[in-house]
């Protein structure tokens, strides 16, 4: 990061066209909408309408790798087997190829409602700093993942500046912040604001998140160049709040979120990190004169990156970009964020590979007859007792491959734990994995499989 300003790896300011995907943080302990839709054409889906990043709220029980629901797995074959930290794993690594910058958003302690602080009774405040340092660490190698979020909408007893230990959130941010850039450095700490305060706030309502304004009294002990200010705004189809009813609405809004927000974007990067409503599809009608209000204020302050809320068509009070089908989208809500991105220049991403933490095998694909293959070979993540690896095998041929077999030597004594898409046997070092029953062929001319 420079000043106030998100770059990517060249320096070029950063345009985060966010959108956020949610299920992690529920008890299906999975994306939502996979009991309709096949979950790589939803990330196609997600590029083709022009974003770039994404915002996956997980709870703690999803990386502890549970069993998984809701998932409909004539659609998705290639995700049978997989707990739950195996499937977060397969999302994650996908959108980062897929040149998606990945920001993971500790959601929900028990995986079914909000907290007030970012402990519970059940949950300490050590199990939190662990559980977004194992993210941190696990996640390290791949090159779009760009932040953590330290914890979802801190509102109720949360508070920012009273010296008190046990509510003050902006304390906690720090500790949490601490551990986890000791853990992985690269990261960007999303720090979102708290509900009501004693002191440093106005008395102007705010939304479950929504308060960064006690930053001005007692600024985050987080490096500069690593700290994102990340408040929630949402308008009358979450709450009515008062202000909705002001006879001067919207033209009252602006001061509201400059009070609440706005008024740091000049010295600190601020990505709203939700946003949403239904937009005139149900709710209030007032919604989209809100949502047309905020872009209008976004657009003037220069604050054009934030995550959507929501991808998802099962979103009660806002809806989602997809419309119920879990296929359509709303195209007038594709169109505001469109208004919002075409405004500035944002750098596009693309995939970059990692860097081999163990010395590569050398693959040699097998196919009938003479077929010409091509294999490469990446290491995608690594953490302290694993490693995770990605084999592409490319027909160069004229002909497409029916059935294939790919073996390699291992330099070592890695063994293989887990593989998706593909059969594997292994004795020692040498490993022979054949195809799935659902990816035989191998398409001619550039086919891949992987």
């Amino acid at each position: 990061m420079v000043g106030n300003q998100i770059v990517d790896p060249a320096g070029q300011t950063l345009l985060l066209k966010g959108v956020n995907w949610f299920g992690f943080e529920t008890t299906n302990y999975a994306v939502h909408g996979l009991w309709s839709r096949n979950w790589r054409e939803m990330i196609d889906q997600m590029a083709a309408l022009g974003f770039n990043a994404v915002r996956i709220p997980v709870c703690p029980t999803t990386l502890q790798g549970v069993a998984v629901s809701g998932i409909d797995y004539n659609r998705n074959p290639d995700l049978q087997g997989l707990n739950s930290l195996y499937l977060l794993d397969r999302i994650v690594q996908n959108f980062d190829q897929a040149g998606f910058y990945i920001l993971l958003d500790h959601h929900r302690p028990d995986c079914n409602a909000i907290s007030e602080l970012w402990y519970t009774n059940d949950y300490s405040e050590e199990q939190w700093i662990q559980d977004l340092v194992f993210m941190a660490r696990r996640y390290a190698n791949l090159p779009h993942f760009l932040g953590m979020d330290l914890k979802n909408e801190p509102h109720g007893a949360a508070t920012w500046g009273t010296g008190n230990t046990a509510t003050d959130w902006n304390l906690a941010a720090e500790r949490a912040a601490a551990a986890i850039l000791a853990a992985n450095p690269n990261l960007l700490i999303f720090v979102e604001g708290i509900q009501e305060n004693a002191t440093c706030s106005s008395n102007t309502n705010h939304w479950w998140g929504g308060n960064i304004e006690p930053q001005e009294c007692y600024p985050l002990n987080i490096p500069g160049d690593k700290l994102v200010l990340s408040p929630h705004v949402y308008g009358p189809d979450v709450y009515m709040q008062p202000y909705f009813n002001d006879p001067n609405f919207p033209n009252n809004l602006p001061a509201i979120w400059e009070q609440h927000f706005g008024r740091f974007a000049g010295s600190y990067a601020v990505v709203i990190g939700e946003w949403g409503g239904r937009y005139g599809h149900g709710g209030h009608a007032s919604d989209r004169v809100w949502q047309d209000a905020l872009v209008d204020y976004l657009l003037e302050k220069g604050l054009r990156s934030t995550f959507y809320w929501s991808w998802n068509a099962n979103s009660g009070d806002t809806g989602g970009i997809l419309q119920d089908d879990w296929v359509s989208v709303w195209e007038d809500k594709v169109a505001l964020l469109q208004r919002l991105w075409s405004e500035s220049a944002g750098a596009t991403p693309t995939a970059t590979p990692v860097g081999n933490p163990t010395p590569a095998p050398t693959p040699t694909p097998t196919a009938a007859g003479s077929l010409a293959c091509e294999v490469d070979y990446q290491v995608v993540n690594a953490w302290d007792s694993g490693f995770q690896s990605q084999v592409t095998i490319t027909n160069r041929s004229s002909q497409q491959i029916s059935g294939w077999s790919l073996t390699w030597t291992f330099p070592g004594n890695q063994q293989i734990t887990d593989l998706w898409d593909g059969v594997h046997s292994q004795s020692g070092p040498a490993v022979t994995v054949t195809n799935a029953s659902w990816n035989p062929n191998i398409g001619a001319n550039g086919g891949q499989a992987s």
